[in-house]
């Protein structure tokens, strides 16, 4: 065999033009395959942990850690605001260390190893809140950031705006998969033995980093394997002992401080939630001050910028997701049928089936009908709709029947099928969005920028949970979403001409 056909066969030699041209994977790249592989497994891993986790930090010891509900939903929006925050440092990495490929290898490692302490059973309280601190804290360091989504959209040309759009809802139905899966068997396993549960989440999370590993050459090409703009040699061993340095002194005057009682839990809340707003301002600031960036770049900032103020409003959606709906199932609604209690952590089922049904009507609407050519920025705004109309009907059995509780299970039945229009949407196209607007050599910064909705709206959470902590006083803040979600869903009708105007 020649030294030519040799070189062929080798999966690391695929060219860039191979990999966008490929159309072996339902008529997209592989790596998009390979990608949604990754998002079954990342998706399967948060959400058999989301099913268990805030009722295994609130449930009395030795069940569970003891802690009061106010406090395990402030916990778990904290570990979502730091891990948005750190998403930044992760597609740092990304871009100028490690590559992307690399990145969701190791990361999905690091959040594997975070799952698999919680699995370690608690043999005393405090064995078992110290081993939910560090996990919690290995769980806030994403070293992917936003690789993910940045390799997705670089497997299409910027003119692909139609098959981009639908990558991005194969993506959608792959969470939806998992979404189904997780929940309802980490539920049930989770809620009689909570550490098998989160064992089951750190194998699925190990699983997203082997999918990457095995297939990066053979579906990539050169896409991800390097860091886009590389630090100089020598300069990343200098950065990295200075962050080390400055995290042992931050992390180590914080813990003193609780230890010696002159810094309470509330105390550690507020200095996450500064900061929850402080450096996604700072990297945006940063971001938009690039010397290299051109015109064109800067005035497609401008949109970016409009629907990022929704994007925070939407992220605060999706922490009330994970943290107040999750305790007003538990506590409020009547989980029981034909005379079997379900799972709290396993009614999100009903959720992910009505997702696993519509998402593919989506990407059958956006790349072989019509409407694939609807103003994309209304497909955004009337995904905000429809949240509204979510949250606003959860706000009807705690006005009318405020005394009646537990309410009937068809009121989460449709508030999940409000929520499923919604994302299919919102998340798809606004990923699809950022891809579009991203300067070539800031894709993945972008991304991650575009992340820092979820910061800045789990910062809003943190300051709403220290007035609503308890089941009863959270289900206040269902009309106040609703309210706000249909303002922000006019705004985006209003200006959708000017912000699509600033996109071409």
């Amino acid at each position: 065999m020649s030294d030519e056909s040799h070189t062929n066969l080798n999966p690391r030699n695929i060219s860039l033009e191979e990999v966008l041209d490929d159309k072996k994977f339902l008529g997209h790249p592989r790596g998009v395959g390979a990608l949604a592989a990754g998002n079954f497994f990342n998706s399967f891993a948060w959400g058999a942990l989301y099913a268990i986790l805030i009722f295994y930090l609130y449930s009395p010891y030795m069940k569970g850690l003891g802690f009061t509900q106010g406090q395990a939903a402030s916990m778990i929006t904290a570990m979502g605001a730091c891990n948005s925050i750190f998403g930044i440092l992760g597609s740092w990495l990304a871009d100028r260390v490690l590559g992307m490929r690399k990145a969701l290898i190791i990361g999905n490692i690091v959040k594997g190893t975070a799952f698999g302490v919680l699995a370690i059973p608690a043999f005393s309280l405090t064995q078992g809140r110290i081993f939910a601190f560090i996990a919690l804290f290995l769980m806030a360091l994403p070293i992917m950031g936003a690789s993910n989504a940045s390799l997705t959209g670089q497997l299409y040309r910027k003119s692909e705006s139609g098959r981009r759009d639908a990558a991005f809802t194969i993506h959608t139905i792959a969470n939806n998969i998992a979404g189904l899966v997780a929940p309802l068997l980490v539920g049930q396993i989770g809620m009689k033995n909570f550490h098998l549960g989160f064992l089951i989440a750190a194998v699925a999370a190990f699983l997203y980093g082997a999918v990457i590993f095995f297939t990066q050459y053979k579906y990539f090409g050169p896409l991800g394997e390097k860091p886009i703009k590389p630090l100089e040699k020598g300069k990343f061993k200098t950065l990295f002992t200075r962050f080390l340095i400055v995290m042992i002194i931050f992390i180590g005057t914080i813990v003193v401080l609780v230890i010696n009682d002159v810094m309470s839990f509330q105390g550690v809340l507020n200095i996450i939630t500064s900061a929850t707003f402080i450096i996604p301002i700072a990297f945006l600031t940063n971001l938009m001050r690039k010397d290299d960036l051109t015109d064109r770049d800067r005035r497609r900032l401008k949109p970016f910028l409009k629907l990022f103020s929704a994007q925070i409003v939407m992220a605060l959606c999706g922490t009330m997701l994970t943290s107040t709906v999750a305790i007003f199932i538990d506590q409020k609604i009547n989980r029981h049928i034909f005379g079997i209690e379900i799972a709290p952590g396993s009614v999100g089922t009903i959720y992910t089936i009505f997702g696993l049904a519509l998402s593919p009507v989506f990407v059958w609407l956006w790349t072989k009908t019509r409407a694939t050519h609807i103003r994309t920025t209304y497909k955004y705004g009337l995904g905000i709709l429809f949240s509204a109309c979510g949250f606003g009907l959860l706000t009807i059995p705690i006005i009318l029947f405020k005394d009646q509780a537990p309410y009937n299970l068809l009121w989460m039945v449709f508030y999940y099928l409000f929520l499923t229009f919604s994302d299919n949407l919102v998340w798809p196209i606004g990923s699809s969005l950022v891809a579009k607007l991203s300067p070539d050599a800031y894709d993945t910064q972008m991304q991650t920028a575009w992340g820092q909705a979820g910061t800045i709206g789990n910062g809003i959470a943190l300051i709403l949970f220290t007035f609503y902590q308890t089941a009863d006083e959270q289900v206040n803040l269902f009309p106040i979403m609703t309210g706000l979600l249909f303002i922000t869903a006019l705004l985006i009708f209003l200006f959708s001409k000017n912000i699509e105007k600033d996109m071409d």
